[in-house]
């Protein structure tokens, strides 16, 4: 069995992923200073099943131990009705956020909404979730399992939200950055975007995807992503690989753009 989205080897899975747990992380002080009020941070964990799950593990899988942390996701939800800029809550955080802000809000950061981002927007109204960084671990990449973990994390934060926001680029460098090349970098950008694109991220301008929440489209690629991982989990069972060490692997093809997964924002 073959699937356009993968390259890899089922065998070279190092679990089940249908096994692979999402854990939401949000603190804040009782009494906000500086932007805490406006920018709003979210950690996701993600785990190889979950900590009090070794009844399920085979002896002498080569898979993880349960609750291991095997990636993670953070998000930003920059909220639009607390009285500060937008903009300077975003720059003073990072400066990948700021050029999310700089081209979905109005000139002043406090006015709300850019011309072009209420355009191209459904509903142009409630808060912005921002796709930050995604990072899994190598042994779980190319298998096409970002933009799932992605989809379903905006399941649950984007309540609210008007759109989701990312803004692709690459996530991890080499020791010599000096080997990272223009045209390397904007392949990798392109790959990252298609991997966006596959969820439901639209390109807007200056280089930010936008995902309008209000439309079917997102929730439908989510459900055809959620197909693919059960028939990826279903291919690691068939193939004898929850109970033993690699057989002879059932070939599933891939696109090969896990790469870091990080909208750097990633």
């Amino acid at each position: 069995m073959t699937s356009a989205r993968h390259k890899r080897l089922v065998g070279e899975l190092p679990g089940d992923p249908a096994r692979l747990h999402l854990h939401y992380g949000h603190g804040h002080p009782v009494v906000p200073y500086d932007f805490e009020d406006t920018l709003e941070s979210w950690y996701v964990k993600v785990t190889y099943g979950m900590a009090g799950d070794e009844e399920w593990e085979d002896e002498g899988s080569r898979a993880p131990a349960a609750g291991t942390e095997v990636g993670h996701v953070i998000l930003w939800r920059l909220r639009d009705d607390t009285g500060d800029s937008g903009w300077e809550a975003a720059d003073a955080e990072s400066g990948d956020l700021e050029v999310i802000a700089a081209a979905v809000l109005g000139r002043s950061g406090r006015a709300g909404y850019s011309a072009a981002f209420e355009k191209a927007v459904t509903h142009p109204v409630g808060d912005l979730l921002i796709l930050d960084r995604v990072h899994l671990d190598r042994a779980w990449r190319g298998f096409g399992l970002g933009p799932i973990l992605v989809a379903e994390t905006i399941r649950r934060l984007s309540g609210g939200c008007c759109a989701v926001a990312a803004y692709p680029a690459m996530g991890e460098y080499p020791e010599d950055r000096e080997q990272v090349t223009e045209a390397s970098r904007r392949q990798a950008k392109k790959k990252i975007a298609a991997l966006w694109e596959s969820i439901g991220f639209q390109q807007f301008r200056r280089g930010v995807w936008l995902l309008d929440t209000a439309l079917r489209q997102p929730e439908e690629l989510m459900l055809a992503r959620r197909a693919e991982l059960h028939a990826l989990s279903a291919d690691f069972q068939r193939s004898g690989l929850s109970r033993s060490g690699p057989v002879d692997a059932v070939n599933v093809v891939e696109d090969g753009s896990e790469v870091s997964v990080a909208p750097r924002t990633i």
